[in-house]
């Protein structure tokens, strides 16, 4: 007798007379395949890891140290909970959604680091723009990724002289016109530099996010969730853009903490991370923080007032 199979469905030529009808297979009738999730797979949310994980056993352990020509100021696990939690109900309370695209544009310091969090705390998808950017780069990159919210800084002091910040961007989303969507723009004072302010879009970072509760749940989220963008160095056809997801994001924070491997997780040198920051790749800090370390930052060249 012939049988020929289609899915979860058989189909038998009729027996020849006298034969006793062929017994059916306890399975037949059901469906051969387990049907997929909509959506993929849970992921702890990376904000959660790298925070939540460590408020039960060492809270007041260091994050985040900040070494200044006057010594040392350090963040602890609880501190920086707070403060992400904070940052992450201004986002909410401003319109910034999940998977909406934010920018930082700041050096590596306290604040850039709570902004990396609170995006994956919300599930906003981060990207970090060079501080040395120009203002036709950054448009491009703005209008490319379409960021809806830009963290930046008054302005830092570069190899070159000062880098004014906010005066870079003005000039980009100036540039872009209509053609970008940035409605909130929150400034970082750093070196007291003057700087013009648009209202209802720019706002200080203090006077904004001080007032919000230090408390936010994180959000549910699935591995093929876009999480970071990330920009070559760009080349003959400009800059390159490569969104990764919360996968592939944990999956290069362990790649990463591995390369980093013959150091300690207190003794990762502050240069290396600072290259990795410039170079927009921000899944080292992340496993740093992840495996309850500290990042380890300073702030000489921040200081440098323009003459």
């Amino acid at each position: 007798m012939i049988s020929m199979n289609y899915e979860n469905s058989a189909l038998r030529s009729v027996p020849r007379t006298g034969a006793a009808l062929p017994q059916q297979p306890p399975t037949a009738g059901k469906h051969r395949f387990r049907p997929q999730p909509d959506h993929g797979r849970r992921a702890l949310n990376v904000s959660a890891l790298c925070v939540d994980r460590h408020l039960g056993d060492c809270p007041d352990r260091a994050a985040v140290i900040i070494r200044t020509n006057a010594g040392a100021e350090a963040v602890c696990y609880r501190e920086l909970h707070e403060r992400v939690c904070r940052l992450a109900n201004a986002l909410k309370d401003q319109g910034v959604q999940r998977g909406d695209r934010v920018a930082i544009h700041l050096p590596l310091m306290v604040e850039s680091i709570v902004a990396l969090l609170a995006c994956a705390r919300i599930g906003a998808v981060h990207v970090v723009l060079d501080t040395e950017l120009d203002a036709h780069s950054m448009a491009e990159r703005l209008m490319e990724c379409g960021a809806v919210a830009v963290l930046t800084g008054d302005g830092i002091g570069g190899a070159s002289g000062p880098v004014p910040l906010k005066a870079t961007l003005d000039g980009a989303l100036e540039i872009a016109g209509t053609r970008a969507r940035v409605h909130l723009v929150l400034v970082t004072a750093i070196n007291g530099a003057e700087i013009t302010m648009t209202a209802g879009r720019d706002h200080y970072y203090d006077a904004m996010v001080d007032w919000y509760e230090p408390d936010f749940p994180p959000e549910a989220m699935y591995r093929d969730d876009p999480l970071f963008v990330l920009y070559s160095s760009g080349g003959r056809n400009g800059a390159c853009a490569v969104t990764h997801t919360v996968g592939d994001y944990r999956r290069m924070a362990s790649d990463a903490m591995e390369m980093a491997y013959p150091y300690t997780d207190a003794d990762v040198p502050s240069g290396l991370l600072s290259m990795a920051w410039n170079a927009g790749q921000t899944p080292l800090l992340v496993g740093l923080l992840a495996h309850g370390g500290t990042i380890i930052t300073t702030t000489e060249a921040l200081m440098t007032l323009p003459s």
